[in-house]
């Protein structure tokens, strides 16, 4: 078996460098031989772009065009996107005790009774967006080109797609609007017989209080994210197409959630 290898390798090495240009070029000089490789190269160049273009992202299945980055660098500049806002109308019931101590130094309370105070309070407004940046420092927002023939086309067949891949929204905590209006509001207490005493407002404020918390919940509920996902998409496009030169408007533009991707596989 090694007579057999041994064959094999002196036959191969003789065809690896058995070169008879080479061998007419070392007769012409060094400086023959540089001009050659260059030209050499030049050719090869030429045929990587003419032929397989993709390559040197020049062709739809390479890497995005210059003009639909410069487009997302200027989406970066914000610190996020605003994609929706909704007015939400909350339900808030809270329940307060009526407590007596005996016995300070003891630190014993006996619960005399309980105010209900319910407050209805619509026309609560908030706002979705999409953060582009956290604490200052922009989030990572990966972008592709999918061109013919490399299966971006996803039933427009195959036409190009620019696909970019954004955080997903959320309600924007800073900006959450809630009704101030007594007049627009309903509000109902039940006192228990101290409370009727006493003339005790802590249920009231209580419910009061928490309007705003109930609307950033029912604002972050399944069902309202899911419509503010699909529209959101949408918006987005919008902006970025907003951006590009009129050539390029009439692309497909793709946005997908960052929470997507592992799902997705892309």
């Amino acid at each position: 078996m090694d007579a057999m290898t041994q064959a094999h390798e002196q036959v191969q090495k003789p065809l690896q460098t058995s070169r008879p240009w080479l061998t007419v070029l070392g007769c012409m000089g060094g400086s023959a031989v540089a001009a050659f490789a260059v030209l050499l190269l030049a050719v090869a160049a030429l045929v990587v772009v003419v032929f397989f273009p993709q390559l040197v992202g020049l062709g739809g299945g390479g890497g995005p065009p210059a003009a639909f980055l410069t487009a997302i660098g200027e989406l970066r500049k914000a610190p996020a996107l605003k994609v929706a806002t909704r007015e939400i109308a909350v339900r808030v019931d809270v329940t307060v005790p009526t407590e007596a101590s005996i016995g300070s130094w003891l630190g014993w309370k006996v619960e005399l009774g309980r105010t209900k105070a319910e407050v209805v309070a619509p026309g609560n407004t908030v706002q979705y967006i999409v953060p582009l940046q956290v604490d200052g420092v922009a989030v990572e927002t990966p972008v592709a080109f999918e061109g013919e023939g490399d299966g971006g086309g996803d039933g427009d067949g195959g036409a190009p797609v620019f696909l970019v891949v954004l955080p997903p929204p959320q309600v924007d905590v800073t900006l959450v609007e809630v009704q101030s209006d007594p007049r627009r509001m309903r509000v109902e207490v039940d006192r228990d017989w101290v409370d009727h005493l006493v003339g005790d407002d802590s249920a009231r404020d209580a419910a009061l209080a928490a309007i705003r918390a109930a609307v950033i919940r029912q604002a972050s509920s399944e069902t309202a994210m899911f419509e503010v996902r699909e529209k959101g998409r949408e918006v987005v496009a919008d902006m970025i197409r907003a951006l590009l030169p009129a050539e390029l408007r009439d692309r497909r533009i793709e946005i997908r959630w960052s929470d997507e991707r592992a799902a997705s596989g892309r």
